[in-house]
C-alpha cells in the first residue's frame, strides 16, 4: 500500500505532461494586408515573406488581399476590419482629407513612378510635344499632377485632351494608336509595351518637376494607440521580406505568379530589379521607408484641386516603427548597392 502514493504521484505527473505537450503553441494574430492593385511584381516582398516565415516569426498569420470592387482599401483599413494596406500616395491623402483616420507607418516607393508614355515611332519625347495630343487617364487621377510637366514644356492642360479609359485598356490603346500616350509606371506599362515590341519614350513626372510619395503602408490610428506591438512586429516582417526579396528577386516574384499565374515571371523580375532602383533615395539616407514634412507638404499641394479640405502633413504618417526597426537601417544600406 506504501507504494500507492508514488503511483498516483507518477500518474499525475504522466497527465500533467500529456495535456502540456496536446496543449496547441501559441495563436499567430490574424492580419489581413490589402493592396493596391491586383498582384504584380511591386508585392512580391509581402508574398516573399510569407513564404519565408517572417511573419510567422513576428507572431503573424498575414492574408494579402487584392482591391475589391466597390470597396476601399482604406476605408476596410479606417474601419478596423482589415489592419494593415499599401496605397498610392494620392489616394491615401484624398482618404486622410475625407476624414478617414488612417496613418502611413513606412514609406514604400519614396518618389512618384508615375510617368507619361509614348511610343518611340510618335517622336513624342518631350513635354513640348504634348500640345495638341491625347492621354488616357483615369476617373480617379487628379489633373494638377500632371501640371510642373506641362509647364515644362510651355503648355498647359488646355493643349491637351484626356481620354478617360477604364484600367488595363491604356495599353491596349496606345499601341493602336488610339491615343498619343498614356498615364502609368516608368516600370509598370512601359515595360508591358517593350516585350510586346512596342519602344517607348518615358517621361518620369519625378525629373519633370513633380515632387509626391509613390506608395505607402499604413493602419489605422486606432491601431497604433491600442496595439504598437502588432504594428511593430508588422513592420518588423515586411521589411526582412524587403531585405530578402533584394537577394532573391525571381523566387520571391515566383510567389506572386503563384497566387497571379498570368503574370510573366521573366517580365515581372524585371521590373521589380528597376524598382528597387528607385529605392536608392536620399530620402532612405538613414532608414528605409523614413518619410518627412516636406515630401508630404508637396504631395498635398499636388492634389489641392481634389481635396475637400487639406490635412496637416505630420497627421499623414509616422516614423515611429521603422525608427524602431534594426532591418530599417539594414535596407538603407542594401539599397544603394546594386540588385542583382
Amino acid at each position: 500500500m506504501k507504494a500507492l502514493p508514488k503511483l498516483v504521484a507518477g500518474l499525475a505527473a504522466l497527465t500533467c505532461a500529456s495535456l502540456l505537450s496536446a496543449a496547441p503553441a501559441s495563436a499567430l494574430d490574424k492580419v489581413v494586408l490589402r493592396i493596391n492593385f491586383s498582384p504584380w511584381a511591386m508585392h512580391a516582398q509581402y508574398f516573399a515573406a510569407i513564404a519565408q516565415g517572417f511573419y510567422a516569426k513576428e507572431g503573424i498569420e498575414l492574408e494579402i488581399r487584392p482591391p475589391s470592387a466597390g470597396q476601399s482599401g482604406e476605408a476596410l483599413v479606417a474601419s478596423g476590419r482589415e489592419q494593415f494596406g499599401v496605397a498610392n500616395a494620392d489616394g491615401f491623402v484624398k482618404a486622410k482629407a475625407s476624414g478617414m483616420p488612417i496613418v502611413a507607418i513606412m514609406a514604400d516607393q519614396p518618389d512618384t513612378p508615375i510617368a507619361v508614355i509614348t511610343l518611340k515611332s510618335s517622336n513624342i519625347a518631350e513635354p513640348k510635344d504634348m500640345k495638341g495630343k491625347k492621354i488616357t487617364w483615369f476617373q480617379a487621377n487628379v489633373k494638377g499632377q500632371i501640371d510642373p510637366l506641362l509647364k515644362k514644356g510651355g503648355i498647359t492642360r488646355d493643349d491637351i485632351e484626356f481620354v478617360l479609359v477604364s484600367r488595363g485598356a491604356e495599353v491596349q490603346m496606345l499601341a493602336a494608336g488610339k491615343v498619343d500616350a498614356l498615364w502609368g509606371y516608368s516600370f509598370g506599362q512601359a515595360l508591358t509595351l517593350e516585350d510586346r515590341g512596342f519602344p517607348v519614350n518615358i517621361m518620369s513626372l519625378k525629373d519633370n518637376g513633380l515632387v509626391n510619395y509613390g506608395t505607402v503602408i499604413y493602419t489605422s490610428e486606432a491601431l497604433v494607440k491600442s496595439d504598437p506591438g502588432l504594428v511593430q512586429r508588422f513592420v518588423n516582417a515586411t521589411l526582412q521580406g524587403y531585405i530578402w526579396t533584394q537577394k532573391n528577386m525571381e523566387p520571391a516574384v515566383a510567389e506572386v505568379i503563384k497566387v497571379a499565374p498570368d503574370r510573366d515571371l521573366k517580365l515581372e523580375t524585371r521590373k521589380l530589379a528597376i524598382i528597387y532602383d528607385l529605392y536608392n533615395s536620399p530620402d532612405y539616407a538613414e532608414r528605409f521607408g523614413k518619410m518627412n514634412d516636406a515630401k508630404w507638404t508637396a504631395t498635398i499641394d499636388s492634389l489641392s484641386d481634389d481635396l475637400p479640405t487639406k490635412p496637416a502633413p505630420s497627421s499623414l504618417y509616422t516614423n515611429q516603427f521603422v525608427d524602431a526597426a534594426e532591418a530599417a537601417k539594414t535596407l538603407a544600406a542594401a539599397v544603394r548597392k546594386p540588385t542583382n
